[in-house]
């Protein structure tokens, strides 16, 4: 147990500056997203009361289902080159949804709305975007290495382990989609009642 808990230090450590700018991308969203919920806050009104409706929360396939193909996306993003500049929107992304919804939640009902929207919106979306984390992660790694091997600098086996783990690594998160979606058809309609 010891030996996995250095070699995970270890991998945190090296990783580190991974890790800062995906997070650094998901702040930039936050504050894009709760920027944009300011200045359109008049036009927004009436979508927002809709939005924050316990009627018009998700079940709960809905909700795996629209998280899982966002996952997906990423893992095929990982399978071309194109991987490379395209994965880092997903936090812009998440980092901007989720802005964009507490901010309108704090717009329409004050701190009472803050409160409640971070506990509506937040807890999934954050874990989603941890969860985003390592397959964007993964994705990332396995499309340096496609791009090494069109170079004529990498080498086959390589990218096949790449993928193995690219691979592992959508099998090891989706389960985790499922807390994130029970979340979502369970707790989200009770918090948005009362709203």
């Amino acid at each position: 147990m010891n030996r996995l808990l250095r070699k995970i230090k270890k991998t945190y450590i090296q990783e580190l500056p991974v890790i800062r700018l995906y997070g650094l991308l998901y702040l930039i969203g936050v504050f894009i997203g709760a920027g944009t919920a300011v200045l359109l806050r008049n036009d927004f009104s009436t979508q927002a009361q809709l939005l924050f409706s316990p009627e018009n929360s998700c079940g709960f396939f809905a909700a795996f289902l629209q998280q899982f193909i966002f996952f997906l996306l990423i893992f095929l993003l990982g399978l071309t080159v194109v991987g490379i500049p395209l994965v880092p929107l997903y936090p812009l992304y998440k980092g901007f949804s989720i802005g964009l919804l507490i901010a309108l939640a704090a717009i329409l009902s004050g701190w009472r709305g803050l409160i409640l929207g971070t506990l509506a919106f937040f807890v999934q979306n954050f874990f989603y975007t941890v969860l985003g984390y390592f397959l964007c992660y993964s994705s990332a790694r396995l499309s340096v290495v496609l791009f090494e091997l069109l170079k004529g600098r990498g080498k086959h086996g390589a990218a096949y382990r790449e993928f193995l783990r690219h691979s592992y690594c959508l099998l090891a998160v989706s389960p985790f989609l499922l807390c994130g979606a029970l979340w979502e058809w369970k707790m989200v309609p009770v918090i948005l009642s009362l709203f």
